[in-house]
C-alpha cells in the first residue's frame, strides 16, 4: 500500500530529478562534512576529473545539517566519517568506501624514538578531535600507561595538516591528510602501529531516480 507519505516523497524526487535533467550535464551534488580530510575528498572525486559527462558542486557543513539537506533531496551524496542515526522515518544507507590506518607523522628528526610509549611521551602531539580517532588515542596511551603531551586538539584535518607542516608537533591523523607532505620527505611517518583506523563513508538516501554518475562514483570506490 502507497501511503500519503511515501507518494508525496516519490513526487518530490521526481521533481528534483526532473530538474537536474533540465541541464545538459546534471550536477551531482555532494556533501562533505567540514572536519574531513582535503586529500580525501579529492581522491573520491579524481573519477570525475577529467571528464564532460557531468559536473559536481561540493558542499562543506555540519553533519547534521548536511544530512537533513541529503534527506529534503538537496544533496546527492554525503561523505562523512560517521553512519548517520536513522530517526524520523529516514532510511540512509552508507557505504564504506574507505578505512585507513591512523598513524603518527612529523617532522623525521622528532621520529627517532626506540618505542611507541618514548615518542608519544617526549615529543609534542596534535589530536584531531574526531571522535574515531579520539577514543582510539584515549585508550592508546591507556594501555602504555603514559602521560601524553598533547599540545593541539584540533576538530579541522586541514588545520592538522598545517600544524604539522610547520612543526608544532606530531599529527595523529591518517596518511591522506599529509600525503603531499610524507610524499615530498618534507614529513614521515612513525614505524609504529597504533591500532586504530578511521572510517570513511559515503551516505546516501535510496532513490527511484538516483543521479546517473552516482552509482558508478560508488563503484569505482575501493576499500583500503
Amino acid at each position: 500500500m502507497i501511503t500519503p507519505t511515501r507518494f508525496f516523497k516519490a513526487g518530490d524526487e521526481l521533481l528534483a530529478t526532473l530538474q537536474q535533467s533540465s541541464t545538459a550535464r546534471p550536477v551531482l551534488r555532494i556533501g562533505a562534512i567540514s572536519t574531513l580530510s582535503r586529500n580525501f575528498q579529492l581522491q573520491f572525486l579524481r573519477p570525475l576529473l577529467g571528464t564532460d559527462d557531468y559536473t559536481f558542486s561540493l558542499k562543506s557543513g555540519q553533519g547534521q545539517a548536511l544530512f537533513e539537506e541529503l534527506e529534503t533531496l538537496g544533496l546527492d551524496v554525503v561523505l562523512s566519517t560517521h553512519v548517520p542515526e536513522n530517526d524520523m522515518g529516514s532510511s540512509f544507507a552508507a557505504q564504506l568506501i574507505a578505512q585507513q590506518p591512523v598513524l603518527v607523522h612529523g617532522a623525521p628528526e622528532r621520529l627517532k624514538h626506540q618505542t611507541l610509549a618514548q615518542l608519544l611521551a617526549h615529543e609534542p602531539l596534535i589530536v584531531p578531535t574526531e571522535n574515531v580517532i579520539r577514543t582510539g588515542f584515549e585508550n592508546l596511551v591507556a594501555r602504555l600507561g603514559i602521560r601524553p603531551n598533547v599540545v593541539a586538539h584540533v576538530d579541522d584535518m586541514a588545520m592538522v595538516r598545517l600544524l604539522a607542516r610547520e612543526g608544532v608537533g606530531l599529527a595523529i591523523a591518517p596518511r591522506v591528510v599529509l600525503a603531499d607532505e610524507i610524499d615530498s620527505g618534507r614529513l614521515a611517518t612513525a614505524p609504529f602501529d597504533l591500532g586504530i583506523s578511521e572510517p570513511f563513508y559515503a551516505v546516501t538516501l535510496p532513490r527511484r531516480f538516483p543521479h546517473p554518475a552516482l552509482q558508478q562514483l560508488l563503484s569505482d570506490q575501493t576499500v583500503d
